[in-house]
């Protein structure tokens, strides 16, 4: 059994890091709920008050003159907000459409880190029975590991970026961590199904 595993264990090894790190991507998520939607909910409000500062070209002067003259009221607002209605606010920030987006995608991360992290695993068993030169078997299995550990990665990022960049700018990001992530899944299964369809036609 040990020599029928050597060739894909990297693929093993892959795919069970990746199935606990979705296990404890989950739990952090969990216990950071509400500090991850505070800081994100608060790097978004930054990334859209310095785009209007940088847009407001002619009218600096007046902008900062606006600034200098509400901040104070801006604060003591938004003190009273935190005393009064620190629900309200609470369950005004999670109904954003933004950060729901963000939650999702967040959240996705441990969906697709579970998944893909047993499809890496079936993979490299279902290659180590098969009847394939040993190079081609840990080939495909190490594409099916790394492919299945950094897909995960890339929804995350995407959620950290969603509420700066916006859901679209955020999802360009991280296009070629998901084409590169995607190929290599593809290139383990394809692999691992032309040999076994080649063992069944032979009848092996």
């Amino acid at each position: 059994m040990h020599s029928i595993i050597r060739p894909v264990r990297i693929g093993l090894f892959l795919g069970l890091a990746t199935l606990l790190f979705g296990i404890f991507w989950a739990m952090y998520l969990a216990v950071n709920h509400e500090r991850i939607h505070k800081s994100l909910s608060e790097r978004g409000r930054s990334a859209v008050e310095d785009k209007f500062v940088l847009s407001a070209d002619g009218a600096g002067h007046g902008h900062a003159a606006m600034n200098g003259q509400t901040a104070g009221h801006d604060h003591h607002d938004h003190a009273a907000m935190t005393d009064e209605d620190g629900g309200a606010a609470h369950d005004e920030m999670h109904a954003d459409p933004a950060m729901r987006e963000v939650h999702e995608r967040l959240t996705r991360g441990h969906i697709h880190a579970m998944g893909l992290g047993l499809i890496a695993m079936a993979v490299s068993l279902t290659l180590a029975f098969l009847t394939a030169p040993l190079r081609v078997k840990t080939f495909a299995s190490a594409c099916a590991g790394v492919g299945g550990l950094f897909y995960p990665f890339a929804w995350i990022i995407m959620g950290y970026r969603t509420a700066a960049l916006g859901a679209e700018a955020a999802e360009n990001s991280v296009l070629p961590i998901v084409v590169f992530s995607v190929a290599l899944v593809l290139v383990g299964i394809l692999v691992s199904l032309a040999y076994l369809v080649r063992g069944a036609l032979r009848g092996e």
